[in-house]
């Protein structure tokens, strides 16, 4: 019964407003070109080191997006080896498709590459390991959770290569070349290096609430107002 509990309120203080961030502002951007676009680009000696990865990039307190291919729409594999069709929701396994013609290519920085495969009410990714040029035969770091099919039945799945350096061309998007320590960013109009605040993230996570619910013990009544979280990142 919650009227015999007592809420636990952590609050902003009167007319404060506290942020947790957990993101760097980047600065230092050089004006360049970048696949025939206006580019901004910036090297982080953090990331060449291997010290510091994100998946994400924040601009204004916008997220920006990671170019991907193709730039609208999904592609459809042609093919998964050793899956039998027609097939449902069971044990996936699967760690590589055959693409269609003209929807693979060599891709700059494979291991950076990822498949987001789109099946059932699941979307799942993966980093690409390899790629075969000759049989259009795509290899997968991570085993599928279920059968490469878009549902019951024997349609193969949608899917889309997310994070490709090729495919840097609209305002908005940017891209982190992790092995040359490098970060790129296609500015919207209006956005200069001196007007944009652009922050990418340090943490996954700013404060975690913990119970123990194998002993019944629940984390309850507890309420944050006027507290700003902003700025983590994800992990695949």
């Amino acid at each position: 019964d919650s009227s015999d509990s007592y809420p636990v309120t952590f609050a902003a203080y009167r007319n404060e407003k506290p942020v947790f961030d957990g993101g760097r502002l980047i600065t230092g951007w050089t004006v360049t070109n970048c696949n025939g676009r206006r580019a901004w680009v910036v090297d982080l000696p953090e990331v060449a080191a291997g010290a510091w990865s994100f998946r994400s990039l924040y601009v204004n307190g916008r997220r920006a997006a990671r170019p991907h291919w193709p730039a609208s729409g999904l592609f459809r594999m042609e093919s998964v080896p050793g899956l039998k069709l027609p097939t449902g929701w069971t044990t996936g396994g699967q760690t590589r498709f055959v693409a269609a013609k003209d929807q693979v290519r060599t891709f700059h920085n494979l291991g950076d590459v990822e498949a987001v495969y789109l099946h059932f009410w699941v979307e799942e990714r993966s980093p690409l390991s390899a790629v075969d040029m000759n049989s259009r035969e795509v290899t997968m770091t991570r085993p599928s959770r279920a059968p490469l099919v878009g549902s019951f039945g024997s349609k193969l799945a949608d899917y889309y290569y997310d994070n490709v350096f090729e495919e840097l061309r609209e305002p908005g998007q940017w891209y982190l070349d992790r092995q040359a320590g490098r970060l790129y960013y296609l500015p919207r109009p209006g956005e200069t290096p001196e007007n944009a605040k652009v922050t990418a993230p340090r943490c996954l996570q700013l404060m975690a609430v913990l119970g123990r619910p194998d002993d019944n013990q629940y984390v309850e009544f507890l309420r944050f107002r006027g507290l700003t979280f902003r700025h983590t990142d994800w992990r695949h």
